[in-house]
């Protein structure tokens, strides 16, 4: 019941059509994941395989807002099954959830340089160096 509710912030930033394509651009973290249509859809053995990985994935995520709205960086939830990053040379890059071989991840963009790709419930002091490099964040 736990991970339900940790999942909902994914869920109301998609809205009610999953097949949604979710465009960003400018300065932004994209935290990915399954929908809760997906989820329940799960047999219980697939389900008890990501649970642990889903619950430090959005305990992380919370960790981490504070720094991202601090450094002026937008946090994005989806469980879009298309993200596009928009880069400033009106270049457009299409991803598909569905073709990583984790249930959850990142996407850093700056509009400028490639998109960074992190997959899997990555620990907070190595998401804050991972942004703080890719941004080019002076740590404090």
């Amino acid at each position: 019941m736990i991970l339900l509710i940790l999942a909902a912030p994914v869920l109301s930033a998609q809205g009610a059509n999953a097949e949604d394509t979710l465009s960003v651009s400018g300065k932004a973290v994209v935290f990915f994941g399954p929908s809760q249509v997906e989820y329940l859809a799960m047999n219980d053995a697939q389900k008890h395989a990501i649970d642990e990985e889903l619950y430090d994935f959005y305990h992380n995520r919370g960790e981490v807002s504070p720094f991202l709205a601090s450094n002026d960086i937008q946090e994005i939830s989806t469980a879009g099954l298309k993200i596009q990053v928009q880069l400033e040379d009106n270049q457009s890059i299409t991803y598909y959830r569905k073709d990583f071989d984790r249930v959850v991840g990142l996407i850093l963009t700056d509009g400028r340089q490639e998109p960074l790709i992190l997959l899997g419930a990555i620990a907070v002091p190595d998401l804050k160096a991972e942004f703080e490099d890719y941004f080019g964040i002076n740590p404090p």
